[in-house]
């Protein structure tokens, strides 16, 4: 029986360049194995007459290694630009991710796991809760997969998954990605519902990218009901500790604001929104919910939101309206799910 194959993105770069080396590749060719897979090449074939590996050669290194161990086994699109992509993993489960239109920098909307367990009420993505992490291999090859389709200049971790509770993969792939997938610092954001603890522990990592603190309300009971897996956290106390992560890593932060219909969509809650962000450089990304089957909840009239961004205009917030994408193949903010149904997968939307 043949053994398998190990996926190439399983290793960190020393591990390949020795690995590929017993086989008699070069470090430099290994290095360009990699960074072509990651942009979204054959990694073996040949560029310009640059360099093409001797067939014999080329053929063992097929047969030890694995380039993608995800399949895309489903892709669909939306008429504003949005793909949607249904990957399968190497044990069966699924996970979707999702190319974003923009003319100067689509983008690329990943996951971090299989599900979620941080269950928010107005959130598709745990609805089946949390089957497992994604290992770092597995998130790195979702860029490699979006860039086959075309370009991906910048990266979101809002997929399916809290990126906080696969702290060790979504490090060593943010390394991987800064290293050798030439995406840079401004173009990485990783959003988390917290707690505190959970931020500092982003901002511990010494990496550069820009948070999205998922908040929805400053009141206590408000957010606790919507996140009714993190009764006891204070959203003051998240918005101290993405301070904090802005005095270490020197990176700005954004206030995720998911508006609800007679929730947290009142003139009344936007002031009180803008009196917790006063003397903070903190942007204020305003989501209008994306329906999800079978929940209670209900997307706000239009002009409520115009409202709602109109005080925090009127209060000196730096905020904007998230332009939805991918609507109309369930890719929209919050839809994202797991599984086989795929209508159910969503995209994110984008701005940051």
């Amino acid at each position: 029986m043949a053994e398998p194959r190990t996926p190439i993105l399983a290793l960190d770069r020393d591990q390949a360049r020795s690995a590929l080396a017993a086989l008699g590749v070069s470090a430099l060719h290994a290095d360009r194995i990699r960074r072509r897979l990651l942009a979204g090449a054959e990694p073996l074939a040949e560029r310009h007459g640059g360099y093409a590996l001797p067939a014999r050669l080329a053929q063992r290194l097929e047969q030890r290694f694995l380039w993608l161990s995800l399949q895309s086994v489903r892709r669909v699109g939306d008429t504003d630009g949005a793909e949607k992509h249904l990957l399968r993993l190497s044990d069966g489960e699924t996970v979707e991710a999702v190319r974003l239109p923009g003319s100067d920098a689509p983008s690329a909307c990943l996951s971090t796991q299989v599900g979620c367990a941080v269950a928010c009420r107005f959130c598709a993505s745990g609805l089946d809760g949390v089957r497992r992490n994604l290992e770092a291999h597995e998130i790195l090859e979702q860029v490699a997969l979006l860039r086959r389709h075309g370009p991906v200049r910048r990266l979101v971790f809002m997929g399916a998954g809290e990126p906080t509770h696969n702290l060790r993969a979504l490090a060593q792939a943010l390394v991987v990605l800064r290293d050798e997938a030439e995406i840079g610092p401004r173009s990485v954001l990783v959003s988390t519902v917290g707690p505190a603890a959970a931020v500092d522990r982003l901002a511990s990592l010494g990496l550069k990218f820009t948070l999205a603190l998922s908040l929805h309300s400053v009141a206590r009971d408000v957010r606790a009901s919507l996140i009714p897996t993190q009764p006891g956290v204070d959203p003051l106390e998240l918005l101290a500790a993405a301070d904090r992560f802005h005095a270490l890593t020197g990176r700005s932060y954004q206030v995720e604001y998911v508006l609800l219909a007679d929730v947290n969509d009142a003139r009344a809650d936007a002031r009180a929104l803008s009196r917790a962000l006063r003397g903070r450089r903190a942007h204020v990304s305003v989501i209008a919910w994306n329906p999800v089957p079978g929940m209670p909840f209900r997307t706000p009239e239009a002009a409520r939101t115009r409202a709602f961004l109109e005080v925090l205009h009127e209060e000196g917030v730096s905020c904007t309206l998230r332009r939805t994408v991918g609507g109309e193949v369930a890719a929209a903010c919050g839809q994202l799910r797991a599984g086989s149904d795929f209508q159910a997968a969503a995209a994110r939307n984008l701005e940051f």
